[in-house]
Parts: structure tokens; C-alpha cells; sequence
């Protein structure tokens, strides 16, 4: 099997993802209830500047030439409702919009219908309302007698001096002050939102991010051993690294953002059908385009969303692989071989990411296309209907600005939408391995050991596998007595490992019963029957850290002194103190600064310092000189007094003294017994004693 080659991720819909990712978001409502808030504000801030332009513009701009209703200074108590007013020649002046002119019914008692219009490069009042602002006027008569014809129809006009136009003017400079000040206060007021937002959309993401990067390395840490054979260590890095990440933004911006620009668009469309329903539904002509370009997006980012991850996974295991072997690499001159791997693999993952690269370039300018096509549809459209007077200029302007706003959401759109299926992709991924249990769990009614474990280890018609019924041990049956030293022996797969893995629970039995001190491990907890057994492997893993953190693995129960006590009778404090920083010397990864047989020693002080009840030497002694090994040796006798002590090794003269001596051969127990009764028996035992000692003096009988 490739290890490589990673299974099919489990399919969830979009619906099954979005819940489970919002329970993650749960925990911190109030924050993101908070932003949601802050982006309602931020839009509002947002959507009124192109309103307050289009206020100055019709309002103020071409203000001067709206329909005015004007009565007595005297008699204005009818004028109060249609806002503030100018005065001048003894009369007060209200304005009233185009369209609010066309619906009143009926004017006020005593007030008068007026209107300014331009007639040359001259100001005149006219008496009444002249159809639309864009009409054609035209002069007759002079003096009392002046009037604007307009339409077949004469009004009666008085010629405006410098004087009265500034009095009609004072109310748009005043309004100018006041919509200024307004439009300031709205970017302000935008600006300081979106920090207040953003600042808190980062805090709640991150937390949100590392409390599933906790949860993912927990699930992690419970796992068995056979999630890890068949999973490399770079496809779990990129788990907890990067598609985690990617859930990031989604957290941080998009889903506060795309609530945002919902809310956006709402309000977009709400202003623009109450302002002019024809060009709203003029400027929407371009959305069914949008669906479709929207819907196509969508079927084809998240497949290669899919296969950028499960190729990055590949490259990152790879190179964690190679970069781990790169000792193996250089001395067999294998590195043309594994660039040439490696520059596969990154081939591969250049093209996956192309493939996303292209379709985003497709997209945002697609859309780019459609909201400059609505634009254009709108300065066509809107821009006649402001010659033939139907629609104000400030209107149009204000809807040019409106297209553009709706449209910007819809084109980050694109990057939210494929930050949306880089995250669904990553959820996936977690969720598949979150969902993923653990094939060795506690029992649901377990059975606590006693704080001082006698160590009696029986192995009841054992029978194991790594792989179906690949049977690496058959009908394997012993009884290991407390405070007794067991040395297993054998050729290579004869199972001698695997006892091991089995007694530590890193496996499961497929038949038959391990039981310690009566109990059988599998009703004991994991913890429990963990904390009672040290075992010091061939192969020693040392962490970044220091010598004594290596030693007491950050266990704080284990004091200084204890620390010590291990190394000295390991005879390594010796030379650890010779070090210039002592115990407190930095390690490289994996001890590189350490050589193989004081790595060893190190784990030896490991084991001996959380003080266990059964002590497992899984070839231990394999990288260490013969003088150190007597060292450790007697060092041995004393770690093992009163602890059950199972030995694994090739080396027959490391297990001499064992009380009992267990030889496997493909998968069974074939024989048992001490180093001399085996001997006697001239079987598998004394067969692999004439191999290793064949060039010695014959062998002497036993005793």
C-alpha cells in the first residue's frame, strides 16, 4: 500500500459542513452578533454618500429651479410641513420636488404656485409650474407685462436681480455646509467602524482557528498506531496547518463580510426601486447572466480546490519524508532521483493551482463585464430620460454610484467565493479526520489497576494481525510472573516486536486475551495501563528541548533531583555535566548533537525516571559500545529489582541472565526456558546461539 496515495475524503454537503462549522463559531455569538451590527452601520454609512451627492445635486446644484410653493410671511403656517424656507419680497419660498409637485393634489390655502426658470443668460419668477424643468421657455413682453411661454401655455414672470437670487441661493450654501458636514461624518464614521470591525473579526477568528487547531492535535494524540502507518506524517501537517488556515478567512471575513454585502445589496436595491423603479430594473437586466457565471464558478473551483489539497498533501509528505532521509539520499547519490520525484510532484501542484488561477481570472472580470454593462445601460437609458426631463441628473449620477456599489460585492464576490471552497475543501478534510475514530478506546465499564501493579503478564491464544488475517502472531500462550526478567528471541518477523506494541495497547488482538495482574488490558484505561509501563525502543525519539525536559518529557511531578538520579544510574551524568550548559543543553531535532549510544543512555534515564512497574527493552541496547553496555547492564539489575523487565533482542549475550527466555519463531512460541535449559534442548535456541558464536570454542554443557 502507498501511503501516499490518499483515499477518497469523505463527501459532506454544503448544509452538513456550514452547521458543523458554525458550532465552532457558537462559543463566541456575541462577538459576531457585535460585527454583524457594526457592518449593518458600516453599510449604512456607506449607502448614504451616493444619496447625500444626489441631495446636492437636485437639491441644491439644480435646487434654484425647482417648483416652489410661496405665500405671505404673514400666512406660512401652511409651509411648515414642505421643509425650510427663503424669503424674499415680503413672501416665504418652499421647495418641493419634481415628483412630490406632480402628486399634490391641491396647494395649501393661500399659498401660490411659483418657479424660477432660465430664460437667456437672465433668472425670471414664474406664476405656476412649468411641466418639467427641461421644458422649453420662451420670453414676451416687457416690463408688467413680461411672461414664459411654455409649452402653448403663458406664465406671468418678474425678472430676478443679484440680490433676490442670493436670497434663493442663501438656502443651498447653507445646505451645502450641512451635507458636507454629513458626508464627512459618514466616512468617519465608516472608517472607525470598519477598524472596530476588522480588529474584532481577526480576534474571534483566531480564536475560533485555535480551538480547532487544539481540537484536531487532541484527536490526534488519542489516535492508534495504525492511523499512522497508513498516514503519512506531511498529509497530517497539512491538516492542522493549512486547512485550518483556510477555515481562517472564512471566520475572520467572509461570513461577517458576506452578511455585509447581503445587507448591501438589499439596501441597494431597496434605494434604487424607490428612486426610479425603471432604472433599477434596467440596471438588474445583467443578474441572469450573473446566476449562470455564478453557478458554473461554483461546480468547477471546489474540484480543483480538491485536487490543489490532495497534491499538496503528496509534496509535503515527500519532502518531509526525504528531508528526514536525507542522509540515506546523499550517501547512496540518490538526489537526481528524488528531484526528479519531488519536481513531479511540484509539477503536479503547479498545475492544480494554475487551473484555480485560470478560473478566477475568467470570473472577476466576468463580472467586472456585467457591472460595466449595466452601467453603460444606465448612462444610455438614464441619460435621455434626464434630457427629456423625466429623470433629475442627480438621480443618474446617484445611480451610476449604486451600480458600481452593487456590483463590488458581487465581484469580491470571486475571492470570497473561492475563499468560501478553499475552506469547504478544509472542512472537509478536518471533518473526515475528526470523524475518524479511534480503534483502541477505553472499554464503556473499565476496571481500574491498583496504584502498585504486581506486573504478571498473561498472553491467553493470542492472535494478532496488522493487516486481515495477515497472522503475525498464532495461538501465542505464556505466563509472565511478577518482578521477573523475560527475554524474547528470534529471527526477524518472528513476532517478538509485536508482543511488545500488543502489551502497550498500540494494537489490538483479533483473538485470544492479554490480561495483567488478572485484569484484561482491554477493560483497563488506557492511562492507567500506560503510566505503569516504560519501554525504551531501538529507534529513540529525543524532542526539541533540553536534556532534562527530554528526561522528564515536561512531567513536572518529576523533580531535579529525580532527573539526575536516573542519568547517574545510567552513568550519563558524567558526561552531561561535562557539557558546558549541563542539563540545560539544547538538543537538535532528533538529538543530532547526541551520539547513538548517549541517545540511548538518554532513554534509559527516560524510562527509569517515571519509575514504572514493568520496564520493556525493545532492543535497546543495539547502538551501544560493549563497554557502555556492561554499564547499562549493571545498571539493570538494580532498575530491575522488584519491576517485570521484557527484553527484546538479537544479541544472545545481553539476555544471559534472564530468568525465563521466550523464542518466537514465525509467530509461535516455540520454546522457554533459561539460557542453559535452552541450550540443553539443542533446539531454535541453540541454533541461533551456534550462528551468533560459531567461530567460538565449543559450547560447554549446561550446568
Amino acid at each position: 500500500m502507498n501511503i501516499h496515495s490518499e483515499r477518497e475524503v469523505k463527501k459532506f454537503k454544503d448544509s452538513q459542513l456550514l452547521t458543523r462549522l458554525l458550532s465552532f463559531a457558537w462559543p463566541y455569538w456575541k462577538m459576531i452578533l457585535l460585527c454583524i451590527a457594526l457592518a449593518f452601520l458600516i453599510v449604512v454609512a456607506d449607502l448614504a454618500r451616493p444619496y447625500l451627492m444626489k441631495v446636492a445635486i437636485d437639491g441644491h446644484i439644480n435646487g434654484l429651479h425647482k417648483p416652489m410653493l410661496s405665500a405671505p410671511v404673514n400666512q406660512t403656517e401652511p409651509l411648515k410641513p414642505y421643509g425650510s424656507a427663503s424669503r424674499w419680497d415680503g413672501r416665504d419660498y418652499v421647495r418641493l420636488d419634481a415628483a412630490d409637485a406632480a402628486q399634490l393634489q391641491s396647494i395649501p390655502a393661500g399659498a401660490d404656485k411659483k418657479q424660477i426658470v432660465t430664460v437667456g443668460n437672465q433668472e425670471y419668477m414664474i406664476f405656476g409650474w412649468l411641466p418639467t424643468q427641461q421644458a422649453e421657455v420662451q420670453l414676451t413682453g416687457q416690463g408688467q407685462d413680461t411672461a414664459v411661454l411654455s409649452g402653448g401655455k403663458s406664465y406671468p414672470a418678474v425678472l430676478l436681480d443679484e440680490k433676490a437670487l442670493e436670497s434663493f441661493r442663501k438656502q443651498d450654501y447653507t445646505g451645502f455646509v450641512q451635507i458636507g458636514i454629513l458626508f464627512l461624518l459618514t466616512v468617519t464614521a465608516g472608517a472607525v467602524l470598519s477598524y472596530l470591525q476588522s480588529n474584532l473579526l481577526q480576534f474571534t477568528g483566531q480564536k475560533i482557528i485555535f480551538n480547532i487547531r487544539e481540537r484536531l492535535f487532541t484527536h490526534l494524540s488519542r489516535m492508534s498506531m495504525s492511523y499512522f502507518d497508513r498516514n503519512p506524517v506531511g498529509r497530517l501537517v497539512v491538516r492542522v496547518t493549512q486547512d485550518t488556515e483556510s477555515l481562517n478567512q472564512l471566520y475572520s471575513q467572509v461570513v461577517v463580510n458576506l452578511v455585509k454585502d447581503v445587507i448591501v445589496l438589499i439596501g441597494i436595491v431597496i434605494i434604487m426601486l424607490q428612486m426610479s423603479p425603471r432604472l433599477a430594473l434596467l440596471s438588474f437586466a445583467v443578474l441572469p447572466f450573473l446566476a449562470a457565471l455564478t453557478f458554473w464558478y461554483r461546480s468547477v473551483i471546489r474540484h480543483a480546490q480538491r485536487v490543489s489539497r490532495i497534491i499538496l498533501s503528496r509534496l509535503n509528505s515527500f519532502l518531509a519524508e526525504n528531508l528526514s532521509g536525507i542522509r540515506i539520499t546523499q550517501l547512496f547519490i540518490r538526489e537526481e532521483r528524488q528531484w526528479e520525484q519531488f519536481d513531479h510532484h511540484n509539477t503536479e501542484f503547479y498545475r492544480a493551482g494554475m487551473r484555480g488561477t485560470v478560473i478566477n481570472s475568467i470570473f472577476q472580470p466576468a463580472i467586472g463585464f456585467l457591472g460595466n454593462l449595466a452601467i453603460a445601460l444606465l448612462l444610455w437609458y438614464g441619460g435621455a430620460s434626464v434630457i427629456d426631463g423625466s429623470i433629475t441628473f442627480g438621480i443618474v449620477y446617484a445611480f451610476t454610484h449604486y451600480v458600481r456599489q452593487f456590483f463590488q460585492p458581487l465581484m469580491s464576490l470571486a475571492e470570497k467565493y473561492n475563499q468560501i471552497q478553499t475552506a469547504m475543501v478544509g472542512a472537509e478534510r478536518i471533518f473526515d479526520m475528526l470523524d475518524e475514530k479511534p480503534s483502541i478506546v477505553d472499554a464503556p465499564k473499565t476496571l481500574s489497576l491498583p496504584k502498585q501493579v504486581r506486573g504478571e503478564i498473561t498472553f491467553e491464544h493470542v492472535w494478532f494481525a496488522y493487516n486481515r488475517e495477515d497472522w503475525v502472531l498464532k495461538d501465542v500462550s505464556f505466563t509472565i510472573q511478577p518482578g521477573q526478567t523475560i527475554a524474547f528471541v528470534g529471527a526477524t518477523g518472528a513476532g517478538k516486536s509485536s508482543i511488545i506494541q500488543l502489551i502497550n495497547r498500540f494494537y489490538d488482538i483479533q483473538k485470544g486475551t492479554i490480561r495483567l495482574d488478572g485484569v484484561d488490558i482491554r477493560d483497563i484505561p488506557l492511562d492507567e495501563l500506560r503510566r505503569c509501563i516504560s519501554i525504551v525502543q531501538q529507534d529513540v525519539f529525543l524532542f526539541t528541548g533540553d536534556i532534562a525536559s527530554n528526561i522528564r518529557l515536561n512531567n513536572k511531578a518529576i523533580t531535579d533531583e529525580q532527573v539526575f538520579e536516573a542519568a547517574r544510574m545510567v552513568h550519563m551524568d558524567e558526561f552531561v555535566r561535562e557539557l558546558p550548559m549541563g542539563y540545560d543543553t539544547p538538543l537538535g531535532e532528533r538529538g543530532v548533537n547526541l551520539s547513538l549510544g548517549q541517545r540511548q543512555l538518554l532513554s534509559f534515564a527516560r524510562a527509569i525516571a517515571f519509575r514504572p512497574q514493568i520496564l520493556i527493552l525493545d532492543e535497546a541496547t543495539s547502538n551501544i559500545d560493549t563497554e557502555t553496555e556492561l554499564i547499562v547492564q549493571d545498571a539493570l539489575h538494580n532498575i530491575s529489582a522488584g519491576r517485570t523487565t521484557l527484553i527484546v533482542a538479537h544479541r544472545l549475550s545481553t539476555i544471559q541472565h534472564a530468568d525465563q527466555i521466550i523464542v518466537m519463531h514465525k509467530g509461535k512460541v516455540r520454546e522457554i526456558g533459561n539460557h542453559y535449559q535452552l541450550l540443553a534442548q539443542r533446539g531454535y535456541y541453540h541454533r541461533l546461539y551456534e550462528l551468533q558464536y560459531k567461530e567460538q570454542k565449543p559450547i560447554s554443557k549446561a550446568k
